[in-house]
């Protein structure tokens, strides 16, 4: 019989699923709207889903990569702003009751992180810290051979340092890729677009960068002088920027430490979009990928 999952991938904008089957190919891909979760949306799309691929595949376990923190029950235990009246839903619940297929639910920062272990592409052996820029920005961290998310499953909620009450100010709400974006819009330009620019020469926009890539590296490094982790690894679309990126990161990150203390080997995610849906399925799976606290 073949071992089919079907995997979900929740986030502030958009949900992506797909198939994974016996030989850990994604053979099925499709995304959906979230409508800002207007209506139940995300509970609803994922049941539609579901009862589609269910008519098509056999389905032994669905994950669920999610926007949030989860408790150890799969439902969400915080949500912020980015998913509207999410937080308390009961996803595990929800689609175990519907369907009575077994279901694992996982923050989608940690997901993305044991998807890259769990497809071969870092040491499961060396501790690894993984941020995720997007949206906001969100941890995760792996130790051990297990990921590691504190007394109440709030742990590395990096996204919330310094944060502020007046003004809503964070360290996500100011160096996120949504509001790198947002400083470039007053310009008519996306974050690609002005990362083009600077790999052309033009002054302005490489300014515009290097002060991003100051702030990102100045929390980095706090977290590295924290953990100290083997491997710092960095998810989310401006990955795509390669080394012009994580150079800089790089060169920040050394200049906020003292001499010789930046030893972290840092590191951009590969698996891109694939991620989170890998890692959520991960769970199903016997061995240090699924000793998941």
């Amino acid at each position: 019989m073949d071992n089919n999952y079907l995997a979900f991938d929740i986030g502030g904008t958009s949900i992506k699923y797909g198939i994974i089957d016996q030989h850990l190919q994604v053979v099925d891909y499709g995304t959906a709207p979230t409508n800002n979760n207007e209506d139940n949306t995300i509970v609803k799309t994922l049941i539609d889903v579901t009862e589609q691929k269910k008519k098509k595949f056999n389905l032994r376990g669905i994950g669920i990569s999610t926007a949030g923190r989860v408790g150890k029950r799969g439902e969400i235990i915080y949500a912020g702003p980015t998913v509207k009246d999410y937080q308390g839903t009961q996803l595990k619940q929800i689609l175990e009751t519907a369907f009575a297929i077994p279901v694992k639910v996982i923050n989608d920062v940690d997901a993305a992180l044991m998807g890259e272990i769990f497809k071969g592409n870092l040491d499961r052996q060396k501790s690894i810290y993984c941020i995720a820029l997007g949206t906001g920005i969100g941890g995760a961290f792996y130790y051990d051979g297990k990921l590691l998310n504190g007394a109440h499953g709030l742990a590395n909620s990096v996204g919330y340092l310094n944060f502020q009450q007046i003004g809503d100010s964070s360290f996500e709400a100011k160096s996120s890729t949504l509001a790198f974006e947002r400083q470039l819009a007053q310009y008519d330009v996306t974050v690609p677009e002005a990362f083009s620019a600077a790999r052309a020469g033009e002054e302005f926009y490489l300014s515009l960068i290097n002060q991003w890539c100051e702030a990102l590296a100045k929390e980095i490094a706090n977290i590295c002088l924290l953990l100290d982790p083997d491997i710092f690894l960095i998810g989310g679309a401006v990955s795509r920027q390669g080394a012009f990126f994580t150079d800089k990161i790089k060169y920040y990150v050394n200049e906020k430490m003292p001499d010789g203390m930046f030893q972290t080997e840092l590191k951009i995610a590969t698996l891109q979009d694939l991620s989170q849906l890998f890692g959520a399925v991960s769970l199903f799976y016997a061995g240090p990928e699924s000793a998941c606290k």
